[in-house]
């Protein structure tokens, strides 16, 4: 009787754990993705004659260290002719795109097509999960002319599966930008769910590594079973495949492959060592 009450309540409480470990979870997850639906803002708002430009990220690639941001252009008041056109032609300036659309003129009086600008994005990816990017933007729009700059504002949104983006004003750094000139610094980092699933993949391993440490001792103390060259055999090829599942993960040659996987790869290669002289040894005659 007092086993099955024991029982009972140990159930009760890991079903608790489990509810609260789960509310928890998602309530992350609702707090990450509002976090990301609006960004930042950057540019005075206040004035009513401006162009707003939305920023959309489109896709982060730090394999590639490339990130693709779409800009939208929105005329505001006096500027406006019908909220899509603007009354003069202008300019986009973004000196630190990768591509000639970051110098593209639009025609007044014509509704202002969206632009896909490359950045390339600076970090060092075999940090991963721990690998942080970062990519200087600078937005402005003038009247094909360098000294009629329009008065606009940026605002920045989007979200990426797997990343966490912050950003923030390079005023201080930047003070000598004239007015109209919208500059920032995005800065990319693994979300806390793929960081969290690399650890747990990476105690995993090191579960597994720790676990055939152990049969290598019984061994080496006699113990002997046929199956083992299959079991540490299929390991070693197995470890990879698990290793290349991890989110997000690049080729091998990463922080997280020095913590755990290329240890316990080679514990593992010594096990299946070791099984196959012991399959060996223990040969029938």
């Amino acid at each position: 009787m007092p086993n099955k009450k024991a029982a009972a309540i140990g159930g009760l409480v890991a079903v608790i754990i489990f509810v609260c470990s789960y509310y928890l979870a998602l309530s992350a997850y609702q707090s990450e993705s509002e976090d990301q639906v609006t960004l930042f803002v950057a540019g005075d708002t206040n004035k009513s004659d401006r162009v707003d430009m939305v920023a959309n990220i489109v896709s982060l690639d730090p394999q590639k260290e490339e990130a693709k941001i779409r800009l939208s252009f929105y005329p505001e008041g006096k500027l406006s002719d019908d909220g899509l056109s603007c009354i003069y032609d202008l300019k986009l300036i973004a000196p630190e795109a990768a591509r000639s659309d970051s110098s593209r003129v639009f025609s007044r009086g014509v509704p202002i097509s969206a632009v896909e600008l490359s950045y390339v994005m600076v970090g060092q990816v075999n940090d991963y999960p721990f690998d942080e990017h970062s990519i200087q933007l600078i937005f402005a729009l003038n009247r094909t002319n360098p000294d009629l700059i329009v008065p606009s504002a940026v605002l920045f949104r989007g979200s990426v599966p797997g990343f966490k983006i912050s950003l923030e004003p390079l005023s201080e750094h930047l003070s000598d930008l004239p007015d109209g000139v919208n500059a920032m610094k995005m800065t990319v980092t693994r979300s806390w769910t793929v960081r969290g699933a690399a650890m747990a993949g990476i105690v995993v391993m090191w579960a597994i590594g720790i676990g055939v440490f152990a049969l290598i001792v019984l061994m080496f103390s006699g113990w002997y079973n046929v199956r083992m060259p299959a079991l540490f055999a299929a390991l070693l090829f197995g470890l990879f495949s698990f290793r290349n599942s991890l989110p997000g993960t690049p080729p091998i040659g990463t922080y997280s492959d020095f913590i755990a996987f290329l240890w316990v790869q080679g514990i593992v290669a010594l096990a299946l060592l070791v099984a196959i002289i012991a399959t060996l040894k223990n040969r029938p005659t």
